[in-house]
């Protein structure tokens, strides 16, 4: 997992998964290099950084001050599944 930051913010922007040079999110599998580059045009400013995610959900939530897993107005899991399952990864 990694957050992208842009500009000055002080939180990340995005949060996708990674696997070598490839990203995941809600566009499916792309090159992070494109990922990046696409996110940097729509908001109009640069990339600062690229963190590595290594906490759980819980502390990275808190941490940049976005609602707890608890939170969610339904539990997400079967329906992020199904997403992920409609895409092909590059492995493949």
């Amino acid at each position: 997992m990694a957050a992208v930051y842009l500009g000055d913010y002080e939180h990340p922007l995005h949060t996708y998964a990674r696997w070598g040079t490839w990203a995941f999110d809600a566009s499916g599998w792309n090159l992070e290099s494109e990922l990046l580059q696409v996110n940097s045009d729509f908001e109009g400013l640069p990339v600062r950084d690229v963190e590595t995610i290594t906490s759980d959900l819980r502390e990275f939530c808190e941490k940049h001050v976005h609602r707890q897993p608890h939170q969610y107005w339904a539990d997400p899991t079967e329906r992020a599944r199904a997403y992920v399952g409609r895409h092909n990864p590059p492995w493949l």
